[in-house]
This record gives C-alpha cells, structure tokens and sequence, in this order.
C-alpha cells in the first residue's frame, strides 16, 4: 500500500471488511448503527478515525514522492530522474501515464504532494513566479496577479544584491493582496531555495498530514452539512471525551 497504487476494487473491499467488523447485531442481523461517512471523521470531529483506504493509499504514496524531492542524492531519486525526467524537475514537468507500477503509484502520491508543497525563498534562481507555489497564503500558493512581462519570471528578480526584497518592484507588479502575503516573510537572503510542506509548521513532510489534506474537503463538507454538530465548535468537546481517564472499552 506504500509502493503501488492501489486498485480502487481493493481499497474499497477493504474498506468493507472494517465496516463489516463495526455493524452491530440486533435480532441476529448486522445494521450499522451510524453512517460510515460520520465514521470516518477525524476523533475530534465526532468520528472514530477509520481510515479512507483510497485517500490512506495515496498519502504513503505522496510520501514516495517527497523523498525523491527532499533526497536528491539517493539511489532510487537518481535512478528516477535517469529514467522519467532527466532534464528537469519533479515538481516542475508533466508526466504521461507511461511507466512501471512503482511510478504510477509515485505520480499518484505526487498529485496530493503538490497541493501542500511551498519553495521557501532564498535566492530565488530557481523559483518560477508565475507559476511555483511560493506565496505563504492558504490553500493557494501562487500569484493572483495576472502575468506581466515576460522577464520577471524568477523571484530572484525581485530581490536584491543584498538578498532583500524589492518593495518597490513588488508594488509595481503584484496587487496588493499579493504583496501583503510576500512581504509577511523576513528577507530571503542569499541562499539556495528549497521545497517545504506547508501543512506541517517544521516544513518536514508526514503521512498523517497528508491523509488529512487528502480527506480535508471531505470532512468538512459532511460535518458542515450535518445538523448534529459543528465541527469546529464542539472540537473540544470530542477532545475531553476522547481524553478521559476511564477504560477505553
């Protein structure tokens, strides 16, 4: 489940046998009790933490990809670049679904990954402006500025000999909901950039973070959509009762 991409008939058949196990009996027939999906939400939601096989799949998977991005020097990153993007960058080229198994199911996992991943500023010669996520705002990492001329297409355009930023050139070129996200930042300086995970606040990518990204818009829409509680309301409510010193039976 870490290496190959899962068939969707076998996460799903999986998912059936935990369902199975959880049914309750009553006149000698199994009836569930509570839907899966109010299951399936996060302990402090009003849930029971069961995994989504599919979204769990995917989230081992992204992990496959981040080493090859956070490990450039490994064996299996230089025989990946060797074969599928030699002249280029994981993040930065489109893939056709050509490949072994063991790609597809990193291609997979990489589609999830770039959906937290953020280049953390430093020189900025290797981030693309318009197009790399690299702006510190929530959900979307890129410009809402359409695209100006053709030559400022680094960030490194935009910061100085010094490694500071160029207030000026960013007040001429972004709108200001752009600036005001960039400049939260302290100078870049002159180092090189690197690839963060954003929704981890050490930048170090985990499995459990990414399950959480893959099954987010989900678990909110359902909670959202129930009358029964808010999520964000009673979080802590679930999180006493979860903490409480009696026997967990």
């Amino acid at each position: 489940i870490s290496v190959f991409k899962l068939p969707a008939s076998v996460c799903d058949e999986l998912t059936r046998m935990i369902r199975q196990y959880w049914r309750g009996v009553e006149n000698g027939k199994k009836m569930a009790w509570m839907s899966w999906d109010r299951l399936r939400l996060p302990k402090p939601m009003g849930g029971m933490g069961f995994k989504d096989m599919r979204a769990f799949n995917q989230a081992l998977l992204a992990k496959q990809a981040w080493h090859l991005i956070d490990t450039p020097d490994s064996l299996c990153a230089r025989l990946m670049k060797a074969r599928y993007y030699p002249s280029g960058q994981l993040l930065h080229t489109a893939f056709s679904g050509n490949g072994s198994s063991v790609w597809k199911g990193i291609l997979h996992g990489l589609d999830l990954l770039k959906r937290g991943v953020i280049w953390r500023v430093g020189n900025g010669a290797d981030i693309r402006t318009w197009r790399d996520p690299w702006i510190p705002r929530p959900s979307s990492f890129r410009p809402i500025t359409p695209k100006e001329p053709p030559f400022l297409l680094v960030v490194a355009d935009f910061i100085d000999d010094n490694g500071a930023w160029r207030v000026d050139r960013h007040r001429e070129f972004f709108w200001p909901m752009d600036v005001d996200y960039i400049l939260i930042r302290t100078s870049p300086r002159n180092r090189d950039d690197f690839v963060s995970w954003f929704p981890e606040k050490c930048g170090a990518f985990t499995v459990r973070s990414a399950y959480k990204l893959a099954t987010c818009d989900h678990n909110v829409a359902f909670a959202n959509g129930s009358s029964s509680s808010n999520p964000e309301g009673n979080r802590s409510v679930w999180n006493r009762i979860w903490s409480a010193n009696v026997p967990r039976k």
